[in-house]
């Protein structure tokens, strides 16, 4: 999460609601005319038909996706609410906004198999519940989310651990340890796990809990996803079809080359980038600490699969490529799209 510590970097470092208006200030501007106008060589989007094993991939924004595949669906981290950053900074209460929820859902197939949380953050857990309902999806999660998301008002969910494998329909969900970018020297309140019975309502609430990664093979294809963990745990040799990378803060932009080095991914997504503070109908802008030219100069350098990035609600279908054997037992092997 990007800047979920807000409000506890306040009680660091400002006083009130003074400081919480100059915190607001200071981050609003730095963000304004950052959108993608200057990357469209980068887009990916459909053009044609669409291949018959190929994986329709669907941004929802944040780290938010959808992936689709012969008539199933399975979604990870979706939020839409997009509370705004002043709220956050002063640790008001949240709850989902409806009216934006219910314009993102209208997006979505009407049946997921599974919605996948790679950790407890409410910018990506906070809508869980409300998409869990309308889309007759199960919850794959950490402990500490799942706890949260039933909370919060969602079904039981399945709680799951690095490790842990999933099928469920044509999906084959590999679980995998991650790790959560620090903000101002610390994780997001990183509490390893929830307190209390009652519903979460401030931000505070929305603890990290376990972050997770995981690895989707469907169709002869891999797509591995997380929100800026690392991907140490792979054997090295092994390639990915995609690589959806949370990029949003220094920690996981440090580890982008060894990343890319372990997954030798055909396409990279850098995720997590857009500035999640403003309504998706506002159109993307990359976040106020995401450096979207550092990413694009390292996967550049890496050579490690082609970048690309997606707009919102615009499907790309990631095309067959080849399984997800391993391609080489040499590490440097460059793939190409």
């Amino acid at each position: 999460m990007q800047l979920a510590a807000i409000r506890r970097f306040g009680r660091i470092g400002c006083k009130g609601l003074k400081g919480a208006l100059l915190l607001f200030v200071g981050f609003s501007t730095q963000i304004l005319g950052a959108g993608l106008n200057s990357y469209t060589d980068l887009i990916a989007k459909d053009a044609g038909a669409m291949p018959r094993n190929g994986v329709r991939v669907t941004y929802l924004g944040t780290n938010g996706y959808q992936f689709e595949f012969q008539g199933h669906a399975l979604l990870v981290d979706p939020y839409f609410s997009r509370v705004d950053l002043f709220s956050i900074a002063l640790g008001s209460r949240l709850q989902p906004n409806m009216s934006r929820v219910v314009g993102g859902i209208r997006y979505l197939a009407p049946r997921a198999d599974a919605i996948l949380v790679t950790h407890g953050h409410f910018d990506h857990l906070l809508d869980v519940p409300i998409v869990m309902s309308r889309t007759h999806a199960r919850l794959i999660a950490s402990a500490s989310a799942v706890d949260l998301a039933k909370r919060a008002g969602a079904s039981p969910g399945d709680a799951v651990t690095a490790g842990d494998v999933r099928r469920i329909g044509p999906w084959k969900i590999r679980v995998l340890p991650a790790t959560h970018d620090r903000l101002f020297g610390r994780v997001p309140f990183d509490q390893p796990e929830t307190h209390g019975s009652g519903r979460p309502q401030r931000p505070s609430d929305w603890i990290c809990g376990e972050p997770l990664a995981f690895l989707i093979e469907v169709g002869g294809q891999r797509i591995y996803i997380d929100s800026g963990g690392t991907p140490a745990q792979l054997p090295p040799n092994e390639r990915v079809d995609l690589a959806i990378l949370g990029m949003a803060l220094p920690d996981s932009r440090a580890r982008l080359p060894a990343a890319l080095e372990r997954l030798h991914p055909r396409y990279v997504l850098p995720s997590h980038q857009d500035n999640f503070f403003r309504p998706l109908d506002a159109g993307f802008q990359f976040g106020p600490l995401t450096d979207f030219s550092r990413v694009r100069r390292d996967c550049e350098q890496a050579n490690h699969g082609r970048l690309i990035l997606l707009d919102y609600f615009r499907p790309w279908t990631l095309p067959p490529g080849g399984g997800s054997k391993s391609q080489s037992s040499n590490p440097k092997q460059r793939i190409k799209s």
